[in-house]
């Protein structure tokens, strides 16, 4: 497999394990925030829905109580607007309740659709009895109608109170629930991001160490020894096995080195030999000339030594056949060293177009390095903004919580005002008392003011049980706002523990980040030692090129030695010719 092949699918590997972490991770942000924003959107506002709906039914019920007490037609019309304006409002309640329900992932649950529908069947039956009471009042009817208030009127409405109640108790668990869901989700992440992370820091440091391995084998030296071997190659050492291992690209280079070495050192012996053979063939020319000069000179002589020259000349024509044939031989020698360094100079130039492809795909891996380091960053990112929002519905439930204290601290006040009407009515009841003594006292005289006495006595009464059931509707929302609250608090401390779920992520991502920036280093290192490589392989190959042309002249010198011998043996021909006529001249004479 090549080394870009390599980098690439390690550096996909890293990324791979990167986009993983942020996928779970922000889908673990994405359902805890779905968790808090449903206690936030849906929950919170359905309990002080529900609590509004509840005083709303409690204000009604105490403007009928007053209309019970009044004689004046306009103020029992003003009682009655109010009353209106209490159902209006406790309607739009009813149909924001309901909306909210429909907006949870499951809508509405059966046991909260059962109870409105109940609710309304209740709230139909309370309105037709507060009408016929209201007309009983205007009528002159006042005992019958204080008679059905407490007869009709009162149990319908604690059925009112115990639905209402029933449907604040459920809201209250919805909260309670969501902020559990939302904590289990919070627990899961963790540990969710704990494990990836744990992996994906040893899933990188795995990586890392095994295409280190794999270049060091793939190269079988460090790059920098590498580079170092090519520039003693290039100074003129050959010597290059340490008895080491021969791998990958340094058993290619070993190998050349050594062909290269036979290679030259055959062509310097080739040349040595057709030297000796061109100073051979030189001095029988020497020789030869010397020769014919003393023939010239020793005319006298010349037949006397024909045959002797003769002999001479058929030695001389022998050496040169047979120089002939060595300086063949070295040309042949000469012409088989040149194919061998053009065949060095051939793997020279692969291992060179190899070298640049090690240095191109190392730069691609650095390349593809940075790219990774951007999109680790870019998660990163991510992280840091989901603690941003995760701040921000901190931020809102702290503030939905001062909104609850403030509710309570209103239901306080409004416990406070029952208890001062409470100790109004007990006052009254003791006055109508007093007040019916002095007219058992006046005897038929006070008759009359002893029954106005009594009908005071047992409004007072109705005044003190009402206030009694405010009282209780009150104690019920303030402990329903202590509930929410509660829930609101276990909410923040969820976020707080998401806030810190999310450094922890974003910790993690710098870590993969820093190990990304070292292996990025390390292919850059990489790369630097295969551009001197490459360097170092240019210079062996114009070294052997030098070479290559330094044998190719020797074989034209060995070329022309051929010739020279050539020229040498036709000459002796010729003077085996002349000593032949010599000698016919000498038989003839």
């Amino acid at each position: 497999m090549k080394l870009g092949v390599k980098l690439m699918l390690s550096f996909l590997s890293v990324i791979a394990i990167l986009l993983i972490l942020s996928g779970v991770a922000i889908k673990n942000l994405d359902a805890m925030n779905s968790r808090v924003n449903e206690i936030d959107t849906t929950w919170l506002p359905a309990v002080i829905t529900v609590q509004s709906m509840n005083i709303q039914i409690n204000a009604v019920r105490a403007d009928l109580a007053a209309i019970m007490s009044q004689n004046y037609a306009d103020e029992i019309r003003k009682y009655e607007a109010r009353i209106q304006q209490s159902l209006q409002i406790l309607q739009e309640n009813r149909e924001r309740f309901l909306a909210l329900m429909q907006s949870l992932p499951d809508g509405i649950s059966m046991q909260d659709k059962e109870l409105i529908e109940r609710i309304d069947a209740l709230s139909t039956e309370a309105d037709d009895i507060r009408e016929n009471l209201v007309k009983g009042i205007l009528n002159g009817r006042r005992g019958m109608a204080v008679s059905n208030f407490d007869g009709k009127y009162r149990p319908v409405f604690e059925k009112m109170a115990e639905a209402y109640g029933e449907l604040l108790s459920r809201s209250v668990n919805g909260s309670q629930q969501a902020a559990g869901d939302a904590s289990s989700i919070g627990e899961q992440a963790r540990a969710t991001s704990l494990i990836l992370a744990g992996a994906g820091l040893i899933c990188a440091v795995g990586i890392c160490l095994l295409l280190t391995r794999s270049v060091s084998r793939q190269l079988g030296k460090d790059p920098g020894q590498l580079a170092l071997i090519a520039r003693r190659v290039a100074k003129g050492d050959y010597h290059m096995d340490d008895g080491g291992s021969r791998r990958g690209v340094y058993g290619d280079i070993v190998a050349m080195v050594e062909a290269l070495k036979s290679h030259i050192e055959r062509a310097h012996q080739e040349s040595e030999k057709a030297l000796e053979q061109s100073h051979m063939a030189a001095e029988a020319l020497r020789k030869a000339e010397t020769s014919e000069e003393d023939a010239k000179k020793k005319t006298a002589a010349m037949l006397a030594a024909a045959h002797k020259l003769e002999q001479v000349a058929q030695g001389v024509s022998a050496a040169s056949t047979q120089l002939s044939v060595q300086i063949e031989q070295s040309d042949k020698g000469a012409i088989a060293s040149a194919q061998r360094l053009a065949e060095a100079a051939s793997a020279m130039n692969q291992m060179n177009a190899t070298v640049h492809n090690v240095a191109h795909n190392a730069a691609q891996a650095s390349a593809a390095s940075h790219e990774t380091r951007e999109k680790a960053l870019a998660g990163a990112h991510i992280v840091e903004q989901a603690v941003l929002s995760i701040g921000q519905v901190h931020e809102v439930s702290l503030r939905l919580t001062e909104n609850m204290g403030q509710l309570n601290t209103q239901a306080q006040a409004i416990s406070n005002i029952m208890n001062v009407i409470s100790d109004i009515a007990d006052q009254t009841n003791l006055l109508a008392l007093n007040a019916a003594i002095e007219a058992a006292r006046a005897g038929e005289a006070g008759r009359g003011f002893a029954v106005v006495a009594d009908e005071v006595r047992k409004l007072a009464e109705k005044t003190m049980t009402s206030t009694h059931d405010v009282g209780s509707a009150i104690k019920a929302i303030q402990e329903s706002t202590a509930k929410s609250v509660a829930a609101m608090d276990m909410a923040a401390a969820q976020v707080d523990n998401a806030t810190g779920f999310a450094n922890q992520s974003g910790q993690a991502l710098g870590e993969i980040v820093t190990t990304v920036e070292g292996t990025a280093d390390q292919v850059n290192a990489i790369a630097a030692a295969s551009e001197q490589q490459s360097v170092a392989s240019e210079e062996i190959n114009r070294s052997i090129s030098t070479v290559n042309e330094a044998v190719q002249q020797t074989a034209q010198a060995m070329n022309e030695a051929s010739e020279a011998v050539g020229d040498l043996a036709r000459q002796t021909r010729t003077l085996t010719s002349l000593i032949a006529e010599m000698r016919n001249e000498e038989y003839n004479q």
